[in-house]
């Protein structure tokens, strides 16, 4: 006959989620943890009378200008991700191209300009705010109780719709990337199973013997592994 029981247990503790026993792994360090930022960005240059200077905020993958700022100050930024910020100097002749949000970085030209060296800095979520149970791309759960010696018992990662992602013997997971949000089990049986794959749904499970937890939620964001410490950078 087939149970549910939950042998994990979950507490608020500060702003993380502890479950049982369950230690923080080290987090990434990030330049900054917020939506959003003003960075420290100077020049010494000499400019024209009729130069204008705008500030980009571009996506260190894709290299496309993500938001144009008067001021080297953005909002709304989308966290867990790495940028590069530029200063970019042009005289106002009506012959600046390619200066909007979605243009790669090199259609970007002008009669007469010029880019700041990037800065390239990581954006990674508050730390404060709870909403990332981990913020590595590894992370162990630690259980409540023991699992039976007389059975075998199997620790599943899987995301919110049900799907397996991973299959370990320990309550250990790797190999993550990006913010999602997963849900732990852990399934015990002393006979056959049917259906416990990776692709398969944990909802599909059957056999004459086991137990399955319920599911445990636990949110990991991860950023690209790139980051550079904040400088101050001048228009050439």
């Amino acid at each position: 006959m087939r149970n549910r029981k939950n042998i994990f247990k979950k507490f608020l503790l500060g702003c993380f989620i502890m479950f049982g026993t369950y230690e923080v792994n080290a987090q990434i360090v990030c330049d900054y943890s917020s939506s959003s930022v003003t960075f420290n960005i100077g020049t010494t240059a000499s400019l024209p009378q009729n130069a204008l200077t705008k500030y980009l905020l571009v996506d260190h993958t894709t290299n496309a200008i993500v938001q144009i700022s008067t001021s080297p100050s953005f909002s709304g930024i989308v966290q867990s991700k790495v940028y590069d910020v530029y200063a970019f100097s042009y005289v106002n002749d009506n012959t600046v191209t390619g200066l909007t949000v979605g243009s790669p970085l090199s259609a970007v030209t002008a009669s007469c300009s010029d880019f700041s060296n990037p800065l390239t800095v990581r954006i990674c979520p508050p730390t404060n705010s709870g909403q990332c149970d981990f913020t590595t791309s590894s992370f162990t759960v630690k259980t409540q109780t023991t699992p039976p010696t007389n059975g075998t018992t199997q620790y599943i990662l899987a995301d919110l719709t049900g799907t397996i992602l991973q299959i370990n013997s320990v309550p250990t997971f790797s190999g993550l990337s990006g913010s999602n949000t997963y849900n732990v089990l852990a399934i015990s049986y002393t006979e056959s199973v049917s259906n416990l794959i990776i692709g398969g749904n944990y909802n599909n499970i059957t056999g004459n013997c086991f137990d399955l937890s319920n599911p445990l939620p636990v949110s990991v964001c991860v950023c690209k592994p790139i980051c550079l410490s904040v400088t101050t950078v001048k228009i050439k």
